[in-house]
C-alpha cells in the first residue's frame, strides 16, 4: 500500500481512538513500586521483573538478565498519522533503568511502538546485548548505521507454534533460555489492521514514519530461568499483541512444566475471537501480568491513562472468568518491580 494510503487509514484510526479516548481505569487496580511475592520459583533463587511500559519488561535472575523491547518515546497520535516519529532519547535516559549487562533483548514485532526505540538502546544502553526477533525486524535494524548487523538475530526460521517445538537461544552464560512461537496480531479497531507486511531488504535508513515500522511476522516467547544444573526455576510465556488462537499457544513439551507466568496484551483483544480465554485456558499459568495497557500516544510524564479504545474492564471479567483457582493478576504502572521468591 502506499505511504499516502496507509497515512490516510492512520488518520482514520487515529480519529476513532480520539473519540474513545483513554481513561484513568480508576476501577480497576493499578499496581504501584516494588512488590515481594513468594510463589512460583523452584530452587532458592529470586526472579525480580521490571515493567517498562508498552511491551518492555525487564528480568533479572542473579547475574542472568533479558530484556524485551522497550519504548518510551510516545509520539502523539498526529505524529503517528501524518508527521515524522523518532526516538526521544531523553526520555529514554530518564526512564530506562541500568541495562548494561543485558545480553538479549526480544522483540515480539516490528511496529514503531515495539521496535523504534530498540536501535538506540542497543546502541547507547546495552551495546552488549543481541536483538533477537523476526526477520523483518532485524532488516529494519539495519537502517541504523552505527548498530552492528551481527548482533541482530532472526529467530523467524527456527520459532516454533502451538503443534512443534522450536528451538532453545540460550543467553546469560546458559542461565536464560528462549523459545521463539509464531503468534498474530489482532486488527487494530473496527477490521482495521495497520502496517501489515514484510521488509524483505536491509533498510537503508531507519523508518521515520509509523506506516514504515512494518510489523513482520509476529512472534510469542517462551522464556525458561534456569539453575545451575540446567533445571527450570521459572518459565514465561511472554506475548506483545492479542492473537487469534492457537497463534503464540506454546507447543506441547514434554518435560511435565507448566508456565509459571502469562504476560498478555490487552489492546485488541475485541477484534479477535477467545483472547484472552484461550491462551489462558492452554497455560493454565500461576501468575498474568498484563502489559501495553497504557496510553501510549501520552508523554511518560503526563498522568496515566488506559491506551484509546481498549474496554480494559471487560478484558479483566472475561479474564477473570478463566483464571485456574489461585491464580493472581496484576496490572501495573510502568516502573512497578516485583520481586518473585520460592514458595
Amino acid at each position: 500500500m502506499p505511504g499516502s494510503g496507509r497515512a490516510l487509514r492512520t488518520l482514520l484510526l487515529c480519529a476513532a481512538l480520539t473519540a474513545g479516548c483513554g481513561t484513568p481505569a480508576r476501577s480497576l487496580p493499578i499496581d504501584a513500586g516494588a512488590v515481594d511475592l513468594r510463589c512460583c520459583t523452584q530452587g532458592e533463587e529470586a526472579v525480580t521483573i521490571q515493567y517498562l511500559g508498552v511491551g518492555g519488561w525487564l528480568f533479572r535472575m542473579g547475574e542472568a538478565s533479558l530484556l524485551t523491547a522497550p519504548f518510551f518515546s510516545n509520539p502523539g497520535l498526529f505524529e503517528v498519522g501524518v508527521g515524522r516519529i523518532a526516538t526521544d532519547t531523553a526520555m529514554v535516559d530518564r526512564f530506562l533503568p541500568p541495562v548494561s549487562d543485558v545480553e538479549a533483548i526480544l522483540v515480539g514485532h516490528a511496529h514503531y511502538d515495539h521496535l523504534m526505540d530498540v536501535p538506540y538502546i542497543a546502541r547507547r544502553k546495552a551495546p552488549s546485548a543481541r536483538v533477537y526477533g523476526s526477520r523483518t525486524a532485524v532488516n529494519l535494524l539495519q537502517g541504523d548505521p552505527e548498530l552492528d548487523p551481527a548482533r541482530l538475530v532472526s529467530v523467524e526460521e527456527s520459532a516454533g507454534d502451538h503443534a512443534s517445538a522450536g528451538e532453545w537461544t540460550y543467553v546469560s552464560g546458559g542461565r536464560i533460555r528462549f523459545m521463539a512461537l509464531r503468534s498474530g496480531h489482532a486488527p487494530h479497531f473496527m477490521g482495521i489492521h495497520l502496517y501489515r507486511g514484510q521488509q524483505e531488504e536491509p533498510a537503508q535508513e531507519l523508518p521515520d514514519r509509523a506506516w514504515e515500522w512494518l510489523e513482520g511476522t509476529p512472534l510469542a516467547y517462551l522464556v525458561d530461568f534456569l539453575a545451575e544444573d540446567g533445571s527450570v526455576i521459572y518459565r514465561v510465556h511472554y506475548q506483545d499483541a492479542a492473537s487469534e488462537a492457537p497463534a503464540g499457544f506454546p507447543p506441547p513439551l514434554d518435560d511435565g512444566i507448566g508456565v509459571d507466568l502469562a504476560i498478555l496484551c490487552p489492546p485488541g483483544y475485541e477484534e479477535v475471537d477467545g483472547y484472552p480465554e484461550a491462551v489462558l485456558e492452554r497455560l493454565a499459568p500461576r501468575q498474568v501480568f498484563l502489559g501495553h495497557w497504557e496510553d501510549f500516544f501520552r508523554p511518560r510524564t503526563e498522568a496515566l491513562r488506559s491506551v484509546p479504545g481498549t474496554d480494559l474492564e471487560t478484558f479483566v471479567a472475561r479474564m477473570e472468568a478463566v483464571l485456574p483457582p489461585g491464580t493472581d493478576w496484576s496490572m501495573p504502572e510502568p516502573g512497578w518491580v516485583v520481586r518473585i521468591s520460592p514458595d
